[in-house]
């Protein structure tokens, strides 16, 4: 199952776990230079031996693309100033997906997004700031799709409760559909992630999966347990390798869940320098 860190990224990286910081075969030096550290390349190798790749293009600190020549699928990055406010998702040459971003006082304060799997599906997420650390937003869960006219209806979200650390990531979220209630709690370590320098990228893209591994330091641990119409947990644990600026050069992401059993990812990374 491929499960590649940046959504289009989406950067899922990951989890009760050690760390190193020994790995002397870092080639860059970040002594004598401002240029920061951007991610150029990550690969991702799977438990069953399947290698998938996503590669960065920039201008500056910018973002310009995000592409898998595997996959033949990318994402192109607009900004407006620092800000990142759309995304487009393409399979080939085909859009498959459009997320459009509105700020705030520098934070996210909706995103409207558009998919075309099949017929075209519309929606908002809207972002409530309730304090520095804690933010309510409704996620997208499920619509039924009407294959005949290619319309969409009854789209249902949950109301997703977060709190941040005192560093910008989730600490935990919450929320309750279908009768099921999720309670997850993140832990991080102090290091730097991969795309920590990334202009606009975190702040926009940090609640998107809503499993802690993207954010501004490197997801240690997480644990999900749900209860209710269905019942049972979800844990991540990661072992982080790091350069001698404290950037993760490669992590091995165990991910266990009571359905379907434990597998193993492990990702390479590699940077301008």
């Amino acid at each position: 199952m491929k499960k590649l860190i940046i959504s289009s990224l989406a950067m899922a990286v990951i989890a009760s776990c050690s760390s190193s910081n020994d790995d002397s075969s870092d080639s860059g030096n970040n002594d004598n230079t401002n240029t920061p550290y951007l991610l150029k390349k990550v690969t991702e190798t799977t438990q069953d031996g399947q290698i998938y790749t996503l590669e960065f293009k920039y201008n500056g600190d910018k973002l310009l693309e995000s592409y898998s020549s595997s996959d033949n699928e990318k994402t192109v990055y607009t900004y407006n100033g620092d800000d990142i406010v759309k995304t487009e998702e393409y399979e080939g040459a085909t859009l498959r997906q459009t997320r459009e971003f509105s700020y705030s006082n520098g934070k996210v304060s909706a995103e409207k997004v558009t998919r075309k799997d099949n017929g075209t599906l519309v929606y908002t997420k809207n972002y409530q700031y309730l304090g520095n650390n804690h933010v309510k937003f409704n996620e997208y869960k499920s619509s039924t799709y009407n294959p005949s006219t290619g319309v969409y209806s009854n789209i249902q979200f949950a109301e997703v409760d977060a709190y941040l650390t005192a560093s910008g990531n989730i600490a935990s979220t919450s929320y309750t559909f279908n009768g099921t209630t999720y309670n997850a709690n993140n832990t991080y370590d102090n290091s730097n992630h991969p795309m920590k320098n990334v202009k606009g990228y975190i702040k926009m893209d940090l609640f998107y999966l809503g499993d802690g591994e993207l954010a501004y330091n490197n997801l240690l641990s997480r644990s999900e347990n749900y209860t209710g119409t269905v019942s049972g947990n979800n844990k991540s644990t990661a072992n982080h390798t790091f350069n001698n600026a404290a950037y993760p050069t490669k992590t091995v992401m165990t991910y266990t869940s009571s359905s379907f059993g434990t597998n193993t990812h492990t990702y390479a990374y590699e940077y301008n320098k």
